[in-house]
């Protein structure tokens, strides 16, 4: 009998667990399936493994509350109509789907992301000196750096002066052109410039920029006059010019990143100033696009790199007369932090690869630092495009590669906004020579430490026949920064630096 009773006991224990656990599984089972109905309804579905514990709980849920309707945002009533529509005035989810999806997330994301190993960095490189840049009495925010052959000037944007500065190749400001707003970008076409104006700097979402036209004199050097082409554009953060619809008349591709409300397309602008807008997405967080023929038919397809929600690169094939079809190409979970792309050659097939940086971490007060930051490269095969390669550097936020060095080889030139500050080996640039080879050698750069760099350009600045590089200071900016690095960026004036190559 007592046999019996302790069979009966441990059947009921059994059955006990086996309840808990199948009620566990059921759960498991019903967060991933909610995660992948709700989660993804305007992004690509983010992992439990991207963020951990602390970010998922302190940052991520409660902003997707106020998008799924269940808090309700402040002052919603008095909101303009386009940006009451981001935020739904009754829930989307109940508050049990919500529990059960939140629940699958923390429970299986990390408590903190594993850091990966340090690069082995051997030192400073002697491939490049540094030539500053400098502006007493400002603070630096550089907001784009390019240089013009035509000219052999590098142009700055400052967006505290609302100005462009004109530079020489020795780091003197030769002409300052006032833009009327914080410029974010300048597309050049002989003689003139074609600079947009943000309207404001910080994030927004008002109507307030405009695409600024420099046209430099011919007969009287260094004078140039300026004239709003385009206004009305959602904090424009990039240009292009090219005739996208084969008429003889260049058309301006802009992205208008906004902030919560953005778009990407074209216009047209006719000889008396008539503007017509050709839209190719309504989606916010368009980066920087590329021009370039991916098919070989001769038309002039585009790529464009979106930020915010919808983290991705998207090819508009031109199927003539103005038209394009679109197809995601690549796509990112929205903690990827994309922010920057290239076409690049980097084999030997003539197809074009993609340079791609991840590294964007100013969503947080007290950003988690990301494994997966860094740079890679994707190639084009007939299933699809595929990374290729990965080069982890924390915060990066620009790459270039080209055969910096004169040996034949491809380097990689990087550098980060969001530097890893708390390990003291932090890198803010970065110089791989010969990147493709089992001799590739990791370097930093002399006077990386002079700025935070959120923008660059290469080109023979010296011509001198080997490819220098400009890097542009934006000094302030979110993100942990020791006291004393924070006053050298802000105080010395230095708002860029030139580094020119040494190889020649």
């Amino acid at each position: 009998m007592m046999n019996v009773r302790v069979a009966l006991i441990a059947v009921m224990i059994f059955a006990g667990f086996a309840s808990h656990d199948c009620l566990a599984q059921k759960a498991i089972a019903d967060g991933k399936r909610l995660a992948s109905t709700y989660c993804q309804s305007c992004h690509v579905q983010p992992s439990p493994e991207d963020l951990d514990k602390t970010t998922w709980v302190a940052k991520v849920f409660p902003m997707m509350r106020r998008y799924m309707g269940l808090d309700p945002l402040p002052q919603h009533d008095v909101l303009p109509h386009d940006l009451k529509a981001l935020y739904p005035t009754s829930p989307m989810m109940t508050e049990d789907e919500w529990f059960t999806v939140a629940q699958w997330y923390i429970d299986n994301a990390p408590t903190t992301l594993e850091p990966p190993p340090s690069v082995n960095v051997r030192g400073v490189t002697s491939a490049f000196t540094h030539v500053p840049v400098k502006r007493l009495g400002t603070i630096p925010m550089t907001t784009f750096a390019t240089y013009d052959a035509t000219s052999s000037s590098i142009l700055l944007g400052d967006a505290l002066s609302n100005a462009l500065y004109v530079v020489d190749a020795q780091g003197s400001i030769t002409n300052t052109v006032p833009v009327g707003g914080p410029p974010s970008h300048v597309a050049l076409r002989g003689r003139k410039w074609y600079v947009t104006s943000m309207g404001k700097l910080l994030p927004h979402d008002s109507a307030v920029g405009a695409l600024i036209e420099i046209a430099w004199s011919a007969d009287t050097p260094g004078t140039s006059t300026t004239k709003t082409l385009i206004d009305s554009l959602r904090r424009p953060t990039h240009v292009l010019v090219e005739d996208l619809n084969g008429d003889g008349r260049d058309d301006f591709l802009i992205c208008e990143f906004g902030n919560l409300i953005g778009q990407f397309g074209w216009y047209e602008v006719s000889d008396d100033g008539r503007t017509k807008y050709h839209q190719l997405s309504p989606l916010p967080g368009a980066i920087r696009a590329v021009i370039h023929d991916m098919n070989g038919d001769r038309r002039p397809d585009i790529l464009v790199q979106m930020a915010q929600s919808r983290e991705s690169i998207v090819l508009y094939t031109n199927t003539g007369g103005g038209k394009f079809s679109s197809r995601e190409i690549l796509s990112f979970p929205p903690s990827r932090g994309s922010s920057s792309f290239r076409l690049v050659n980097a084999d030997s097939d003539p197809a074009m690869e993609i340079l791609y940086t991840a590294g964007d971490n100013g969503d947080y007060d007290l950003p988690p630092y990301k494994p997966y930051h860094g740079v890679y490269i994707f190639d084009q095969t007939p299933s699809g495009w595929k990374q290729t390669m990965f080069q982890r550097l924390d915060g990066a936020y620009g790459a270039w590669l080209a055969d910096f060095s004169g040996d034949g080889k491809d380097d990689l030139f990087s550098f980060s906004y969001f530097p890893r500050f708390d390990r003291g080996d932090y890198d803010l640039v970065r110089f791989d020579q010969d990147v493709f080879t089992t001799s590739n050698t990791s370097w930093r750069v002399s006077g990386a430490s002079l700025g935070r760099w959120l923008v660059s350009d290469v080109a023979d600045v010296d011509n001198d026949g080997d490819l220098d590089v400009v890097l542009g200071n934006v000094s302030i900016g979110p993100g942990i920064v020791p006291d004393d690095q924070a006053v050298t960026w802000t105080s010395s004036g230095v708002i860029a630096v030139i580094l020119r190559n040494m190889t020649r």
